[in-house]
């Protein structure tokens, strides 16, 4: 059978993303913690759904971007100029936006909850929007594009994998440094925002890592897996994410008891952080299942989801405040409510031509009006097609 010729399994793989990140923050209590206050068999069902959507956590969605990045550059003969400059109108552009937008959003639920006063507080200062425009501080989740962003400017450095994949294992040792480093730097400084900036600069170099096995898991792919070749890549990754789950599972069964998500260590922070790797091998494995086409069609609201879900959460969250829930309950309600709406509102706003660049979807007004390019489906700022 020939090579498939569209990347359905890519499609995939980018709802996965979107639809486990929304399960992971809807885990959680309302202050974000694991039910400390419930029963440990009332935790059971928040933390399982916990472990479960991390096989596709923030470090999966990155992988996935980037491993897109590689495709939408492939036989580009764009300077590395241009690419920074269409890198800044595809996620810093919408990246300020979301950050005014959850910078004061967030009053809604300071406002229910009585903390209106402190988080006005923080607004007005001018460090707290340095850090929001720096590290993403406007909310949990807005770390993402900054992040990303900085990663694709090592891009000319990941081609190196596409001719050599081995150079895809570089991501273990960085792993391991970006646990050496952290532990380094908490036990250093004392100043939390001094941790954070630390923190997020070791992040950004050893996640450079994820950027080498992007781009060897597409040299892989571009080299033109057959049929059996690509059924042996689903199994062995399949069976490296089994073993990994296991492992996983003992962490969770910590947290089941202790009703805190604790700090990851040894084999449980390697596996946690290989996660991804093994999740985007085992999607392409899967190239020649009979994907769903519609895929396509809905994969390229996943970046909106993933914007957008936060806002839903809170809203949520104050609703219920002081409604008597199980964490069960809670958590189901939280992740139906936040994903359907999101997943809604992102299909509302891809239709709406003066907005949609704000979830990645078509041009960004007044900058490229004047080009006269059609709209192009993007996700964390990277070309599907």
């Amino acid at each position: 059978m020939d090579k498939p010729t569209r990347m359905y399994w890519l499609d995939g793989a980018r709802l996965a993303a979107a639809f486990c990140i929304i399960a992971l923050h809807s885990s959680a209590d309302h202050v974000g913690q694991a039910f400390a206050d419930a029963l440990p068999g009332e935790r059971v069902f928040p933390v399982m759904l916990r472990t479960v959507s991390e096989i596709a956590s923030t470090e999966y969605f990155i992988l996935v971007s980037l491993f897109l990045l590689a495709v939408r550059m492939n036989g580009k003969s764009l300077s590395y100029t241009e690419n920074v400059k269409q890198q800044i109108r595809r996620l810093l552009v919408p990246f300020v936006a979301w950050t005014v937008f959850y910078a004061f959003f967030r009053l809604y639920k300071a406002h229910h909850l009585g903390y209106t006063d402190s988080m006005w507080a923080e607004i007005t200062q001018w460090q707290s929007w340095a850090y929001y425009l720096t590290l993403g501080w406007s909310n949990y989740h807005m770390h993402f594009l900054p992040t990303l962003f900085v990663l694709v400017l090592f891009y000319p450095l990941y081609r190196l994998a596409i001719k050599a994949p081995v150079i895809g294992l570089c991501v273990i040792p960085l792993i391991y440094l970006n646990s050496m480093f952290g532990g380094f730097i908490w036990r250093t400084f004392d100043d939390i925002m001094v941790i954070e900036s630390w923190m997020r600069v070791a992040k950004l170099l050893t996640y450079t890592g994820y950027g080498f096995v992007a781009y060897a898991l597409y040299g892989i792919w571009q080299s033109g897996l057959d049929r059996r070749t690509s059924n042996s890549l689903f199994g062995f990754a399949l069976l490296a994410l089994v073993i990994g789950f296991l492992i996983k599972l003992v962490h969770a069964s910590e947290v089941i008891q202790t009703g805190n998500f604790g700090i990851r260590g040894g084999a449980v922070y390697m596996g946690h952080f290989l996660f991804p790797c093994f999740m985007v091998l085992a999607f392409m494995g899967s190239q020649y299942f009979r994907w769903p086409e519609k895929l396509s069609q809905w994969s390229k609201y996943s970046f909106g989801m993933y914007l957008l879900h936060p806002a839903f959460l809170y809203l949520l969250e104050v609703a219920l405040y002081e409604r008597e829930l199980s964490p069960t309950a809670l958590v189901l309600t939280k992740f139906t409510f936040a994903a359907t709406m999101s997943l809604c509102t992102s299909v509302a706003i891809s239709r709406i031509p003066w907005l949609a660049w704000t979830i990645g979807l078509g041009t960004i007004p007044l900058l490229e009006k004047s080009k006269g390019k059609p709209p192009v489906g993007v996700t964390a700022g990277v070309a599907t097609r």
